[in-house]
């Protein structure tokens, strides 16, 4: 019906909307599978982290998360929300903020702080983007495990 009416006000065709539609950045990364047990999600807020776990339990019950906080301000304001987000996945990697658009005058929050606010904690582990993540990625997928790597910075051209 949208793509009736887009076409209706345009005066283009549906293939032509169907076809910007598909290319327009923000339409992938909810749950776009990379590979097999592998997908990337541009969750950066808890209720999108929780709403995206959701849906990986129905794929696979058992899902791992690599997660990249975004913006250090959004930190300062979100830290809290983190309590139950990640409460349906069985391991949470931690990577440190993704900095963009930061404030010099406000403190840097570091990764043990954001963890501390997450309810299960014993199940997070603090990392970094690099070859160690890598090897527990592919030791997850070998264990036929559900791999999301979660955030809106630079963590989905790490991961292809």
């Amino acid at each position: 019906m949208a793509v009736k009416a887009m076409k209706k006000i345009c005066r283009i065709s549906e293939e032509e909307i169907i076809k910007s539609m598909s290319t327009f950045p923000g339409s992938k990364r909810r749950m776009e599978k990379i590979m097999n047990g592998l997908y990337s999600d541009y969750a950066h807020h808890p209720t999108e982290i929780a709403a995206s776990l959701q849906m990986a339990s129905e794929i696979n019950g058992d899902a791992i998360v690599v997660y990249q906080p975004h913006q250090n301000v959004r930190q300062h304001k979100v830290k809290e929300l983190y309590k139950d987000c990640f409460d349906r996945a069985s391991k949470v990697y931690w990577l440190p903020t993704h900095l963009s658009r930061e404030s010099k005058e406000l403190r840097v929050i570091e990764p043990k702080e954001l963890v501390e606010n997450v309810e299960d904690n014993i199940k997070v582990e603090i990392a970094e983007l690099g070859e160690s993540l890598k090897k527990n990625i592919v030791k997850h997928l070998e264990e036929n495990k559900t791999v999301i790597c979660m955030g809106a910075g630079s963590i989905d051209g790490w991961l292809r």
